[in-house]
């Protein structure tokens, strides 16, 4: 199928032959080499599938919407690929290490990590191309209708992340959902054809969501969003994939730099404030890499433990059931039944963060300030040990799918709701969040979403 948007031809297809055996190549040599540097052949296969993801990642962007390709990455990267490293002597940390034998983790991590892959990519249909590409032209002419939705969108999250900390802790969650949109309002930006540089918008937006997040310290949720708005701009700029390995190798050596400078920068905001914040980030970066350049062991080290959810699992694995018996299915029912009970019918409700389980089931104590959590496949351990565990991931995997399908054919009533996934399924793309916090996040953002595009529709006479 073909479409023009400002003069480009978007055209979505399957993959050649040929292409479609790249990802299984790329996957047997990535499992060859790593065999010899690995602790067990079970991470060797794991840092193969690995690859696997990242190159069907990287060949589906610009074709398709890849969010099962992307979540497969985040999860293989932070329970397989750091674990091996901290397993092979990359990061010997006090703490962040790993508590279990390698065999022993890697027996529950790559085989739940391959199940859940074939239960995510379950109901993906092979035409889906053809959806997107319909989905594409739609959402091409409804912003063409209205020109100035895409900076509306930007307004309303810009404001709603300037007074987010002001509002009550009882909206503190539509208020940080609301705050998002403006990345939505950027994806929109990307299929108008009135902008001739929309490169260069997109380039000063992620410098001016850069600043924001190096304000705060926090850096997470702005190499998300990178990610996603280039999964979308792929579609309209149509990199080739020796391109699009090159912007992700680049995104890996500044996450790399970002790694190694955070803990210094931070502790130059403790002790001199957040003023000139700029100027002690960029001082940080140059301390750090006049002490310790990039490849000194002391900054793989901070990259492995970033990196390394394993940790926390393995540290799980230690203690249950050997201290703290198996849940039994208790913290998969009570998240459940939390995100779908308003308090009020729920008295008892946990507050989502995982701090409670973390501490539970690891025996680490965080202050107050401080998030961890225990993971999904974390979480499916401590209630169903080892077997039971790749069944839930399986079972999970299958389940995802199909809400994803349903939420791309949900697309044919309402075209641009698939602009709005990124932030609907946020948290199902970060490997450290437990069931709680993904099916809490996923059902309010859902109703929160509805709510703003009626609203606007209602009041407004805005279709979304």
């Amino acid at each position: 199928m073909n479409q023009s948007i400002n003069g480009r031809a978007i055209s979505l297809s399957r993959l050649p032959n040929s292409d479609a055996a790249l990802p299984y190549a790329a996957a047997i040599i990535g499992a060859a080499l790593s065999f010899g540097m690995s602790s067990h052949w079970l991470a060797a296969v794991g840092i193969g599938a690995f690859v696997y993801y990242f190159v069907r990642l990287l060949q589906e962007a610009g074709r398709d919407l890849p969010i099962e390709s992307f979540i497969l990455v985040m999860a293989s990267l932070q329970w397989i690929v750091g674990p091996a490293l901290a397993y092979s002597g990359f990061s010997d940390h006090y703490k962040y290490r790993m508590y279990v034998p390698v065999e022993q983790y890697m027996t529950l991590a790559v085989p739940g990590v391959l199940l859940l892959s074939i239960g995510l990519y379950a109901f993906r249909r092979e035409n889906r191309f053809a959806l997107v590409s319909h989905y594409i032209a739609t959402t091409h002419q409804i912003v063409k209708r209205a020109a100035y939705l895409p900076f509306y969108l930007i307004g309303v999250g810009i404001v709603f992340s300037v007074l987010v900390d002001r509002f009550p802790p009882a909206l503190a969650f539509p208020a940080y959902v609301l705050s998002n949109v403006k990345y939505i309002g950027l994806v929109y930006l990307i299929f108008s054809d009135r902008l001739q540089y929309k490169g260069g918008i997109l380039i000063a937006a992620f410098g001016l969501t850069f600043l924001s997040s190096l304000k705060g310290a926090m850096f997470h949720d702005l190499l998300l969003w990178s990610a996603f708005i280039g999964m979308y701009a792929a579609f309209i700029f149509r990199p080739k994939f020796g391109h699009k390995l090159l912007i992700a190798c680049l995104g890996f050596a500044f996450i790399f730099v970002l790694q190694a400078s955070k803990d210094l920068y931070r502790e130059k905001l403790q002790e001199g404030g957040r003023s000139d914040f700029v100027s002690k980030f960029v001082s940080s970066v140059e301390e750090r890499l006049d002490t310790d350049p990039l490849s000194e062991s002391n900054n793989l080290e901070r990259l492995v433990v970033r990196i390394n959810q394993g940790w926390i699992i393995s540290r799980i694995m230690q203690n249950v059931p050997d201290r703290i018996p198996h849940a039994e299915g208790e913290t998969v029912a009570t998240a459940v039944k939390a995100s779908l009970l308003p308090r009020l019918l729920f008295p008892d409700k946990p507050i989502a963060g995982g701090k409670k389980n973390y501490e539970k089931y690891t025996n680490f104590y965080l202050q107050s300030s401080t998030s961890m959590g225990i993971s999904l496949l974390g979480e499916a351990y401590i209630n169903y040990g080892v077997a039971g565990a790749w069944l839930f991931m399986l079972i999970f995997g299958l389940v995802s799918s199909f809400v994803i399908n349903r939420f791309f054919k949900l697309a044919r009533t309402y075209p641009t709701i698939w602009l709005w996934f990124p932030l609907i399924l946020l948290h199902f793309v970060k490997a450290e969040t437990e069931l709680l916090v993904q099916l809490n996040f996923l059902v309010k953002s859902i109703v929160l979403v509805y709510l703003f595009v009626w609203a606007n529709k209602y009041f407004l006479k805005l279709n979304i």
